[in-house]
């Protein structure tokens, strides 16, 4: 009679423990997926993008099977941790060699032309000849030459613009030769107008975007703190 009783006992805790265990598992697992989730829409909104936030990744251990000991890790490697890293604090960018920091308008538009890539129009849309606007890209895909217009800043900081002159608005307010015939003359008068492109500044700093250990502390605290972030590169 003992024996039955004890091996009863044992196969209910057995029972108990294994039903714990699925249990512990689930919440982790929703607390992990909540997280991740969090997480890639800070990302987005930090970087105005969709395909950064993907990077985050989220495991719950052991893998495959349920534990009372289950834990979750959200985490983020490579080129993609050392980005987002950019956001969780204030950074300050200076420029190379006493310099200027080129910051572009929403006349220069988003892409320039590649050294070495000539024509403008269709050879524009190739993306191979694509490349991230700078000053010479952008006079590289326009065929336009930038004025460079000098500024003291306040408290005696400097600040410097890139001007296109003899220049008209195309689509998405981009900057782009002027032409006498069409509506260019009757917008932009007989010689065209002048538009700001890049301001030039010695230094920008970026403020804090981003707070992952708020944001797995909240989670945490609704998974009786099993949740654990790594941003690992």
């Amino acid at each position: 009679m003992r024996a039955k009783v004890s091996i009863e006992a044992e196969g209910l805790a057995a029972e108990i423990e294994k039903e714990l265990a699925r249990d512990v598992t689930a919440s982790v697992r929703e607390g992990t997926e909540t997280l991740k989730v969090l997480l890639r829409g800070a990302t987005e909104q930090a970087f105005k993008g969709n395909r950064l936030p993907k990077a985050w990744r989220g495991k719950v251990y052991p893998q495959g099977q349920n534990s009372v000991d289950a834990a979750g890790v959200v985490s983020v490697r490579g080129k993609a941790a050392e980005i987002i890293e950019t956001a969780l604090k204030a950074t300050v960018i200076r420029a190379r060699g006493g310099r200027w920091l080129a910051i572009p308008t929403e006349a220069a538009g988003k892409f320039g032309l590649k050294r070495g890539a000539n024509g403008m129009g269709a050879t524009v849309n190739k993306r191979g000849a694509r490349e991230r606007i700078t000053p010479s890209g952008f006079e590289r895909r326009t065929g336009m030459k930038l004025r460079f217009v000098y500024e003291g800043g306040k408290k005696g900081g400097r600040r410097a613009f890139l001007i296109a002159d003899q220049a008209m608005l195309g689509p998405g307010r981009v900057a782009r030769p002027y032409r006498t015939k069409g509506r260019g003359s009757r917008l932009y008068g007989p010689a065209g107008q002048s538009f700001v492109v890049f301001i030039l500044v010695p230094q920008i700093t970026t403020q804090k975007r981003m707070d992952l250990d708020l944001i797995a502390e909240q989670v945490g605290a609704k998974t009786a703190g099993l949740i654990s972030i790594t941003r690992s590169r």
